[in-house]
């Protein structure tokens, strides 16, 4: 069975399509669909792993802005978390598993980051406005465009919290609070316990609340 990392070139176009910011939360009878489309790449054609691209760019988008702050960041470590994956797809082991793929995928997404925040060092600030109209902020947005309209201060806020949260702590609260993960989805990504990824959620919850008194 061929590799999918000897013959890469139809995967990049998949990577520069633009945001979906539709739902991409998979149920789980798209476990076998998504397993089918990875045995499409790893037989050799790479337009199978478009619709998966199509299916998780935004959760990976949104993922990656949360941990790093900043838009271009947040596209590079998009793109390479796709590259890794599919470069990777022969490693892949779903075995029907309901987000399967979407775990394996976010956790490239979080240690990629990781790496970044670690390389650069950055000093952690506000994301100011450059996602104060990004539609991937947190959970349960209202869709009404007035009510989150209304909301945007809020929003810059919470972001601004966000960044001061200490990476071990944000990237839990990202994928609990923002993405409304489970603790088993968080589990499988991050590899820790569950009663360890339960008081670092109260632990992080309890850094936003002490953090927005700041951004005030």
């Amino acid at each position: 069975m061929a590799s999918p990392g000897r013959n890469d070139s139809g995967v990049t176009g998949a990577i520069a399509l633009p945001i979906d910011h539709a739902d991409s939360r998979p149920c789980a009878g798209k476990a076998e669909e998504e397993e089918r489309l990875i045995e499409r790449c790893l037989l050799g054609d790479s337009e199978g792993f478009r619709p998966l691209v199509q299916r998780y760019q935004r959760l990976v988008f949104s993922v990656a802005l949360r941990m790093l702050g900043t838009r271009a960041d947040a596209e590079d470590i998009a793109q390479q978390a796709f590259a890794d994956a599919y470069g990777a797809l022969d490693r892949f082991r779903g075995e029907g598993r309901a987000n399967a793929f979407s775990t394996w995928l976010l956790r490239i997404v979080i240690n990629r980051s990781k790496d970044v925040l670690k390389s650069k060092k950055r000093t952690e600030e506000p994301l100011g406005s450059e996602v104060a109209g990004d539609q991937a902020a947190f959970a349960h947005q209202p869709e009404d465009p007035e009510a989150r309209a209304g909301q945007a201060e809020q929003r810059r806020l919470l972001e601004a919290a966000l960044l001061r949260v200490p990476t071990k702590y944000r990237e839990v609260l990202v994928l609990k609070d923002v993405e409304d993960l489970s603790y088993e989805e968080i589990r499988t990504i991050l590899r820790l316990p569950i009663t360890t990824l339960k008081i670092r959620v109260v632990r992080a919850r309890a850094m936003m609340r002490q953090a927005l008194g700041g951004t005030r």
